[in-house]
């Protein structure tokens, strides 16, 4: 659970930053072909203009403005905005190891709830990293074994449609354009992505995985599957299964005027904040579920799985050790349900 692991994490000593190598002992791998030969096998999507600079003096200096922002100090409030720049950005940079978990605690500690906040999120990075190393299983499977046997629909049409953000709801098409074209997607976004495929389409949280892992620069195994077994509620400390997000309700909450949706939905600039995230019939695309009766069949379908007793010896053990009688019995603190990952 994250709320012990938190608590170990912060009670221990900080470690000493050390100064980098002049050289790494190894053999030195190399690539093959040039670089058009690897962008043309990999065909990325992301704008280049829009990706961070590489390289490590570009990561630090990231890290220094990011540690002396007022975004810092009121990251506790505005990091689920998806109209403000109150993230860190600084994910791609402990993705590839350009910078240290321990660097980025020892600059951004500090007094206030917003570091305090962001001290969080960096431990949810470090306790998914956790998980998946003492269980590796996980990658492919749920925390939650009972919950591997959700009756998960698989519409080619309806898949594609979420990828290529035409679902129309404009806070999910935002979001999967925001992917596609900058290479990175606000965590709220990620969210509420996340849980519209999951609850509201149905469909696996592993063919939403997989896809984030195409398209993000700070793609992390660990993260990414927490973050997508959190939101699809069949992972460690994950949200309760009968959560589901309401998209436009959301929207409506972190994009309140719709600058975000403007941004990445540019044919919905026009319209007005009221009806920006809820656009009336012929003003876009229809909307490829009904909230409410997508909503009953998915709660449906994760009531009829969490019902049923799974007979693999390594899914109940992996379910005693993470969700056994001490969980169970612990009530719920603040901060335990805080979203997944450091943003």
């Amino acid at each position: 659970m994250f709320g012990p692991f938190q608590r170990a994490w912060l009670e221990r000593p900080e470690r000493d930053i050390l100064a980098a190598p002049d050289a790494i002992a190894g053999a030195r791998a190399t690539l093959g072909g040039t670089v058009e030969d690897l962008l043309e096998t990999a065909k990325p999507t992301a704008d280049p203009a829009l990706l961070p600079a590489p390289g490590e003096d570009h990561a630090r200096e990231r890290l220094d403005r990011w540690a002396a922002s007022t975004a810092l100090d009121r990251y506790a409030t505005d990091r689920d905005r998806l109209d403000l720049e109150g993230t860190s950005r600084l994910g791609q940079d402990l993705r590839w190891g350009l910078i240290s978990p321990a660097a980025v605690r020892a600059r951004c500690a500090g007094p206030g709830e917003g570091r305090r906040r962001f001290l969080s999120e960096l431990a949810w990075r470090d306790f998914y990293a956790h998980i998946l190393w003492h269980e590796p299983l996980l990658a492919r499977t749920s925390s939650r074994p009972s919950l591997d046997r959700v009756a998960w629909e698989h519409d080619p049409r309806v898949i594609d449609a979420w990828r290529t953000g035409r679902t129309g709801y404009p806070v999910v098409d935002a979001a999967m354009h925001q992917l596609t074209t900058s290479g990175w997607m606000h965590n709220r976004a990620r969210m509420i992505a996340a849980s519209f495929l999951t609850k509201h389409l149905g469909v696996d949280w592993r063919v939403g995985e997989q896809y984030f892992m195409e398209h993000l620069i700070d793609g992390d195994p660990a993260s990414n599957n927490g973050g997508w077994q959190w939101a699809a509620s069949t992972g460690t400390d994950a949200q309760p299964w009968f959560r589901i997000f309401n998209p436009t309700v959301q929207a409506m909450r972190h994009d309140p005027d719709g600058a975000y949706v403007r941004q990445w939905v540019p044919e919905l600039a026009g319209l007005s904040r009221e009806a920006i995230h809820a656009p009336p019939l012929g003003a876009y695309l229809e909307p490829i579920v009904d909230l409410r009766e997508a909503r009953a069949r998915a709660l449906t379908a994760y009531r009829d799985a969490s019902r049923t007793r799974s007979p693999d010896p390594r899914s109940a053990r992996m379910h005693d050790d993470w969700h056994g009688a001490t969980v169970r019995k612990r009530a719920p603190r603040a901060g335990d349900r805080s979203p997944p990952g450091t943003r």
